[in-house]
């Protein structure tokens, strides 16, 4: 499994992409960044235990939208099959 401090380092302020299966099941690829800003999203607190959620930016829902909240993803790192990072898949 990947550690997401780790992994937060490892991909700092660039661009990444990421495979990985939703909880329906179905396999989902995603072009993300992450947050500047934990709180962001103006959803209140990150309650619980969230050290197998990897918070990220939509890069795709950003563009078409351009309003952040409505781009806020969490990755489950439990069901992660594939991470590139500047081109280097992990």
């Amino acid at each position: 499994m990947f550690k997401k401090d780790i992994l937060k380092k490892a991909i700092n302020n660039k661009l990444f992409s990421v495979e990985f299966i939703k909880a329906d099941k179905t396999k989902r690829t995603m072009l993300c960044k992450l947050p500047t800003n934990e709180k962001f999203f103006a959803g209140g607190e990150l309650k619980g235990n969230r050290d197998h959620l990897l918070e990220v930016i939509d890069v795709t829902i950003l563009r078409k939208t351009k309003e952040p909240k409505k781009a806020w993803r969490s990755i489950n790192l439990n069901t992660l099959t594939s991470l590139k990072i500047g081109g280097i898949e992990w």
